[in-house]
């Protein structure tokens, strides 16, 4: 919303009083879409370092893999890791 300034000269008392609440209607709504943001680029934080610490376990885990085809147990650590991490993001999802 653009803010437009309002004279003051020429209003009369209800005019002013209007025209305070609108410019306080403005700014209440600037802060809530501030915040919202804010929430949003947490969230996105927390998700982006779960991928990226979800594609290190894949990595080390194929790693590990290709020098020891015998080290099966990999699968199902790793797949734990996963879901711990996808636990973090939701819990931080509905705290938000």
């Amino acid at each position: 919303m653009a803010s437009l300034p309002i004279p003051s000269s020429g209003l009369t008392k209800i005019e002013r009083q209007a025209a305070k609440e609108i410019a306080l209607a403005r700014a209440t709504g600037s802060v809530l879409a501030a915040r919202e943001a804010a929430k949003i680029d947490a969230l996105a934080d927390v998700a982006e370092t779960a991928l990226l610490a979800g594609a290190e376990v894949a990595s080390l885990e194929g790693l590990l893999l290709a020098r020891n085809p015998n080290a099966a147990g990999l699968g199902y650590i790793s797949a734990k890791a996963y879901i711990a991490m996808g636990n973090v993001v939701t819990r931080m999802g509905r705290r938000l």
